[in-house]
């Protein structure tokens, strides 16, 4: 028997098992800053961490010095996947004109791709999508535009934002499973 003693499947024990799914794994994400008062320096400022293949995971060693500002872990998600130069910034959702369902602000992840084609070459922003422009003071402004104002540059496209779970007040009726919230 090729097993070692006491290990899975002997002795008509078998340990607890979970395959990692076969999409993308956990990410974690390197956070550029805060926004609003994020500068374009502090958003090219950290490193990507590699991306973990499909169905498996990466091992990171977090130094000192590494990435001050820190990072985040998110789900895995085919889009940031595809974007490895993807850096995360907290948000004050209402500086995004995002709204929740119990009327407070909240903090919520902007997912910048930095490597974006229109941060090489700007007459190739496209007015439906939102970047992170920089002013010319260095200033970042997560934003839709319909050109690159004078004087300022494209330093990312924004991929999605990552809205934290909220509860709409008053929403429970008594019965979860008629509540919209409810999860098995």
């Amino acid at each position: 028997n090729w097993r070692p003693e006491g290990g899975h499947g002997t002795g008509n024990r078998f340990m607890p098992l979970d395959t990692v799914a076969m999409g993308p794994g956990p990410m974690l994400m390197a956070i550029a800053g805060l926004y609003p008062g994020l500068t374009a320096a502090e958003l090219r400022a950290p490193q990507p961490l590699p991306f973990a293949p499909a169905g498996g995971w990466n091992y990171h060693r977090l130094l000192a010095d590494g990435v001050p500002t820190g990072f985040v872990a998110l789900p895995g998600n085919e889009l940031v996947a595809e974007h490895p130069d993807t850096v995360a910034v907290v948000c004050d959702g209402t500086s995004l004109g995002v709204e929740f369902a119990d009327g407070a602000s909240h903090e919520c992840l902007a997912l910048i791709d930095r490597s974006d084609e229109a941060v090489a070459n700007p007459g190739l922003l496209d007015p439906r999508q939102f970047y992170a422009l920089s002013d010319a003071a260095g200033r970042v402004h997560i934003r839709w535009s319909d050109g690159v104002p004078e004087g300022w540059t494209v330093q990312g496209r924004l991929i999605f934002t990552q809205l934290p779970h909220v509860k709409k007040p008053g929403s429970g009726g008594g019965f979860a499973e008629m509540d919209d919230d409810f999860e098995f």
